[in-house]
């Protein structure tokens, strides 16, 4: 089996990383590589700007042939419930939902089964949040996953989306990204230095993040062994049964075989770092 994996940045995925001792097959367009048993996992760094991200996996996906692709990367929560490290899952495929779903309860690591919505530029306020989320009716919300999501639909590969969450529905972001179009982090970190007031704030971010990426990279390295070597491996494909009828630790929102993804236009707001 050949696997894409994509992360805006390598430090996201670090524990997958260094599980594999990953080496570069196109540094141009950062795209590392690694066998996982007699698998193939190949990695691209997509990068935080969306619209050279959406190129750069383009030429990833034209360049090879994957048999499933796993999106990872950070996502701001969109409900009271979902708390800051908790992972969000998100497939059209059930098996993948499943796969995610038994890997993350055996690590006990928290997480919630919905739609992500895809939008432009950071939401910063808690105001716009609640209100993208009583307009998508998604549970969390990225910069990247449903643009990825729609490149695999048009290649027939199996996408899986696994976002863990750096901040939450009632953080006000406003004070560190406020101007900022797209997350980025020399011109931001700039202006945490010109201005103590935001000093707090930008340490409890760096925090939840640190903390969202620890829990993202031994999740994702779970799942990986969950869908080559567990009950729900991929291979399964004659299956009848639903496997969303499996109970697992992840909370539920609506199956995904039902759901349509929601993205946003590019003159949306999104909240994410």
């Amino acid at each position: 089996m050949k696997i894409a994996l994509v992360a805006e940045v390598k430090w996201e995925v670090r524990e997958v990383c260094r599980r594999l001792k990953l080496r570069p097959i196109n540094p141009k367009d950062g795209v590392w590589g690694a066998p996982l048993d007699d698998h193939d996992v190949r990695l691209c760094l997509s990068g935080m700007v969306p619209s050279i991200a959406k190129q750069r996996v383009d030429r990833f996906l034209d360049s090879n042939t994957f048999d499933l692709m796993i999106c990872s990367g950070l996502a701001g929560a969109l409900r009271e419930d979902i708390a800051v490290g908790d992972i969000i899952v998100q497939s059209d495929d059930a098996r993948l939902v499943v796969a995610a779903e038994t890997a993350l309860e055996g690590m006990a690591i928290p997480c919630h089964t919905g739609p992500i919505v895809t939008v432009a530029s950071p939401v910063l306020t808690p105001a716009a949040r609640r209100q993208l989320a009583a307009e998508s009716q998604a549970i969390a919300v990225d910069m990247e996953s449903q643009t990825i999501a729609a490149l695999c639909r048009a290649r027939s590969i199996p996408c899986l989306a696994m976002k863990a969450v750096s901040d939450g529905i009632e953080d006000d972001l406003t004070p560190v990204l406020s101007g900022f179009e797209i997350v980025h982090i020399p011109r931001i970190a700039l202006r945490v230095l010109s201005r103590p007031s935001s000093w707090g704030l930008a340490a409890r971010l760096a925090r939840h993040s640190h903390l969202a990426a620890s829990r993202l990279g031994r999740g994702v390295w779970a799942t990986l062994g969950q869908i080559l070597h567990g009950n729900h491996a991929l291979r399964q494909r004659d299956s009848s049964e639903s496997l969303l009828a499996v109970g697992t630790g992840c909370h539920q929102t609506v199956p995904f075989s039902r759901t349509e993804a929601f993205q946003v236009n590019a003159g949306s707001r999104a909240a994410t770092l």
